[in-house]
């Protein structure tokens, strides 16, 4: 290659596939992670907050959410924190659909008993009592959370049910 024109676009070539791959693989995910670190922040605000203003702080999280989609399709912090916003919006369904999106990656039983206390908001008492279920399993004390009928199901389901671990 003596051709001084092809050993430029060559260099040229090789410095944005460099420059591509430190945007794609150091600074998005770096830049993820502190948004996701400030947006818990938000959310307990939000989650503390009261009608319009719970609204406001909710819309503005799932805003800041959205520029960060890409990076974060496999954290679950990202999709409880979106499920947590979607919740205080009253859009139950997206939440459940990032509660379940969150348990794909991991499942801890403060996932099922969120997506179950979805569930139940939307008055889907088989699944509620399912979700419920499997996360007393794993902490007892999630039943002092919810009434005595849902405390009655669980029950039941629990005691004809034998414990199967759900798979890894």
């Amino acid at each position: 290659m003596r051709n001084p024109f092809v050993r430029a676009v060559c260099r040229l070539a090789a410095t944005a596939a460099a420059a591509a791959a430190f945007y794609l693989y150091s600074w998005m995910p770096e830049h993820a992670d502190h948004v996701l670190k400030s947006l818990q922040t938000r959310t307990q605000t939000a989650l503390d907050a009261s009608g319009d203003r719970a609204i406001f702080a909710a819309r503005d999280n799932i805003a800041l959410l959205q520029t960060i989609t890409h990076a974060c399709q496999l954290s679950i912090d990202y999709h409880l924190i979106y499920a947590i916003n979607d919740r205080i919006l009253g859009r139950n369904d997206e939440a459940i659909e990032h509660y379940t999106a969150a348990l794909t990656a991991d499942h801890r039983p403060e996932i099922y008993f969120d997506r179950g206390v979805t569930y139940l908001e939307e008055r889907k008492l088989e699944l509620a009592t399912a979700d419920i279920a499997l996360a007393t399993r794993f902490n007892p004390f999630y039943l002092e959370s919810v009434d005595a009928g849902m405390q009655a199901r669980v029950a039941a389901v629990n005691k004809a049910v034998p414990y199967n671990p759900p798979p890894r």
